[in-house]
């Protein structure tokens, strides 16, 4: 370990996080070593050649080697190169920057020769580092991305489609992640709760190590960075792709706070051509309800990069908070269709619902050479069926979806239920009839079985998803606060009168004397809407 090898004023603001950041977490401050971190093999390279290499002992400590004999390429290659058990022994990343002045971060995969050829004779163009691949914990390769701010952490899991074993693959394209196009990975949520703890404790540590080393009168802003499990289920830290502080002296302006995190790419000589890449768009359902400004400005048209996935849920609490549940809502009688016999109203019924079992059918087809269908045709080959969402990459949203969301503007919630909230005096006589079969057999035939109706899920733009995600926020705290502290007026109404008598008989007393009792009260979800209280231990 070492003390006084990082900036101590304002040159902090010029730090290059991708290769300086191994330095931060190898320096001591006083008395307090650094966190304990594991790493793979990574070179510093700068001005042409290598200048330091950091490796991590057995328990986590960094280990700095910055002697000209031992930063040999030579031996570099030798080392990396051992116990290597498939063709991908390194990678190199460094930045560049694109014609508008922004920083990217490209990745380029090694094999033992390509590494030799790099180290011994090719011009390095870009500071950057070199890191030894390290196995992952399943034949697929890997990546977590942790993007921190003083609010949140927000953690990510991408995994390529291809085996690391299948050479009849590309390289680029069995190890591409994050730097590669959407079709070559998946993104998992990270199920395993050790292993968010393990992300957001080693997150954590390097914050707090890193604000340590900075100069008084500078703060962390926003920290991006990528971890790896290697073969032993170990955690490794493998680079920083972004770091900002700011002087809280003389606080930049707001845009340097807005401007997007630095982007990751495949490096030249893996890219693939302009004609061979088709740019996938998607249209917001939402863009004729004015739910976002910009969304409304565009007809909802995006790229798939700004596509996310919402529940019904969050967009029946947004419509919920923007108008108050009408009394005495009744869906309109058709008598025309009453008179009809059953077997002509079965006909009529199954011919409609395609509108809406076209929201939930999602299929598309894989093909030989990787490419997606969605529409398969006769006679042609291919390699597999993917079904639901979780299978299938971004794709065009379902025509079904702006007549979904045009129906879940006249729900509520309440109680946990979905129920008519409005009455549809705007809606014509086919809309109207829409309505009453999506009322009858998606919202209530769905809670009858199968996905609950309230989880279903719909594409939208990131706009929109925001406006439902708040709003349903608002309106979750605001029925927490009604149920801890009560109705604004004071007055307890039927239904709650009815809760507290539960919680009466629940706790055997008076739920006056538990408001006021100074035993801990915790609240506990009973269903997926409102929490209710519980006595926790004395």
């Amino acid at each position: 370990m070492a003390s006084g090898a990082v900036p101590k004023d304002k040159s902090v603001e010029n730090q290059i996080w991708l290769e300086d950041i191994y330095n931060y977490l190898y320096t001591q401050k006083g008395n307090d070593p650094p966190p304990p971190i594991h790493i793979p093999s990574t070179v510093m390279l700068k001005y042409q050649r290598p200048c330091a290499w950091f490796s991590s002992s057995s328990d986590g400590e960094l280990i700095k080697r910055s002697d000209n004999k031992e930063l040999d390429p030579h031996v570099i290659k030798r080392q990396f190169c051992e116990g290597a058990k498939n063709d991908c022994v390194a990678y190199y990343v460094s930045y560049t920057k694109g014609s508008k002045g922004q920083r990217s971060a490209k990745i380029e995969y090694f094999d033992d020769k390509g590494l030799e050829n790099f180290l011994l004779h090719r011009q390095k163009e870009n500071n950057g580092i070199v890191q030894k691949f390290e196995e992952p914990t399943s034949p697929y390769n890997t990546l977590i991305r942790a993007y921190w701010t003083p609010h949140k952490l927000t953690l990510q899991q991408r995994v390529n489609k291809h085996q690391l074993s299948n050479t009849a693959v590309v390289m680029n394209e069995r190890l591409a992640t994050f730097d590669g196009p959407e079709h070559l990975n998946v993104e998992f949520d990270i199920k395993s709760y050790k292993l968010k703890s393990r992300l957001e404790e080693g997150v954590s540590s390097i914050v707090n190590h890193v604000r340590k080393l900075l100069p008084s009168a500078y703060t962390l802003w926003t920290m991006e960075c990528y971890f790896k499990l290697s073969g032993k289920n170990k955690l490794l830290f493998l680079w920083c792709n972004d770091l900002r502080v700011f002087n809280t002296n003389d606080p930049p302006k707001i845009e340097a706070f807005l401007a997007p995190p630095i982007n990751a790419a495949v490096a030249s000589k893996h890219k693939y051509e302009k004609k061979d890449l088709k740019k996938e768009y998607f249209k917001c359902p939402c863009a004729e309800f004015n739910i976002d400004s910009t969304c409304a400005k565009v007809g909802g048209l995006f790229d798939v990069s700004q596509m996310k996935i919402t529940t019904y849920r969050y967009m029946i609490l947004y419509h919920q908070s923007q108008s108050p549940i009408e009394k005495d809502v009744k869906i309109p009688e058709d008598d025309e269709y009453s008179k009809l016999s059953p077997y002509r109203k079965r006909w009529i019924e199954e011919d409609e619902m395609i509108k809406f079992k076209e929201n939930q059918e999602v299929k598309a087809y894989e093909l030989k050479n990787g490419s997606l269908v969605y529409q398969m045709q006769k006679n042609r080959d291919y390699v597999r069926e993917l079904t639901g969402w979780e299978q299938i990459p971004p794709l065009p949203v379902s025509n079904a979806d702006p007549l979904v969301f045009k129906f879940l503007s006249k729900l509520a919630i309440s109680e946990g239920k979905v129920l008519l909230a409005h009455n549809l005096g705007d809606y014509g006589k086919q809309d109207v009839a829409d309505f009453r079969r999506f009322y009858v057999n998606v919202v209530n035939g769905a809670q009858k079985g199968g996905v609950p109706f309230l989880e279903k899920k719909m594409k939208v733009c990131d706009g929109c998803c925001i406006k439902f995600n708040s709003s349903a926020d608002d309106n979750m705290s605001l029925e927490m606060t009604k149920l801890v502290v009560g109705p604004p007026s004071g007055s307890l109404n039927t239904t709650r009168r009815g809760r507290s008598r539960a919680s009466t008989t629940l706790l055997g007393g008076d739920t006056t004397s538990l408001m006021s009792s100074p035993q801990f009260i915790k609240t506990m979800r009973s269903d997926s809407t409102l929490p209710v209280i519980k006595q926790g231990p004395g």
